[in-house]
């Protein structure tokens, strides 16, 4: 019998059994810590909990988020807008100052803000879009 385990096949058979196993093991672990898979924002609720994570203080009164839940947006009562966007596994917010980087397309609107480095947002926000690009169009104003 222990003839028969030290040949180099089993050893391999075993070797490639131990490493599969300790895959398996991994990805359940990983599964079980919610690490990687598809972050989205699952509703208003966890929107306005972003917000405020992001800014202290800001208590979003009004909120829309992406029909696919890539990104939203939230107004506080003294009018600032964060814009929020999936950013690798977790989100990332920036303050929006004003309507220069807002584009309307039916259903769409696509932002860019004043860091190049966030990058461009396209939210597909569907009846929403219009109402925002409106209330975006008087961010800036006072200034």
């Amino acid at each position: 019998m222990e003839a028969a385990l030290a040949t180099p096949g089993v050893a391999k058979v075993l070797q490639l059994l131990g490493s599969l196993l300790a895959i398996l093991l991994l990805a359940w672990l990983a599964g079980r810590m919610r690490l990687g898979g598809d972050p989205r924002i699952h509703g208003t609720d966890e929107a306005r909990a972003l917000a405020e994570d992001a800014v202290c203080g800001f208590d979003a009164q009004d909120v829309v988020v992406d029909r696919a839940g890539y990104g939203a947006l939230a107004r506080d009562v003294r009018g600032r807008v964060l814009l929020i966007r999936q950013h690798g596994s977790h989100f990332a917010t920036r303050q929006l100052t004003s309507h220069a980087g807002v584009r309307l397309d039916g259903r769409f609107l696509t932002i860019a803000t004043d860091d190049r480095r966030f990058g461009t947002v396209t939210l597909d926000l569907g009846d929403q879009a219009q109402v925002w690009a409106a209330s975006l169009r008087r961010l800036g104003a006072s200034a």
